[in-house]
């Protein structure tokens, strides 16, 4: 069991749930507070206690899929879809299941055209702002990058060639 598959499964057994706006509440009903930079994820979280522990993050979209679908997004090669692209809204017909692939075509046709006929980014400049403390999320905004994996891409490449890996 994955820990995001102990979190989500931990967070349903406390009797936390999302309504079908995508509202956090706890077993008594009343509303969580959410939080929406989670360091560059861009999506929205709550802390739960796990065993006594400092909190631990758990993720809205997991818990209303989990809800929705059940066991079958802990399948492999299983991710959860934000429907419209936006990885804020977790309401109920925004959040699906599928392939890597499936998740993709979530993001506009438009913006996935402009993304593949101008792939060229300026790596300096995005690795520079990650170095002065930018998330991916912020990154992703600045430079209109829809795909969390190209800034990783971009920055890991830089520190392989930096490091002499490549």
């Amino acid at each position: 069991m994955t820990k995001q598959e102990e979190i989500t499964r931990l967070s349903k057994e406390k009797g936390y749930y999302v309504d079908k706006k995508g509202d956090v509440f706890n077993k008594d009903g009343k509303s969580i507070s959410l939080s929406s930079n989670n360091k560059g994820t861009g999506y929205k979280s709550f802390n739960i206690r796990v065993n006594g522990s400092n909190p631990t993050r758990s993720f809205v979209h997991r818990l209303q899929a989990f809800q929705k679908f059940g066991d079958v997004i802990f399948k492999e090669d299983m991710v959860i879809r934000h429907l419209n692209g936006d990885s804020l809204d977790n309401s109920f017909e925004n959040i699906g299941i599928g392939t890597l692939s499936d998740n993709m075509l979530d993001i506009p046709k438009e913006k996935r055209v402009l993304n593949a006929s101008n792939p060229k980014h300026d790596h300096e400049k995005i690795i520079q702002d990650f170095k002065n403390g930018y998330t991916y999320k912020e990154i992703m905004e600045k430079y209109d990058i829809t795909s969390k994996g190209t800034v990783s891409f971009i920055i890991n490449k830089s520190l392989k060639i930096h490091s002499g890996v490549v």
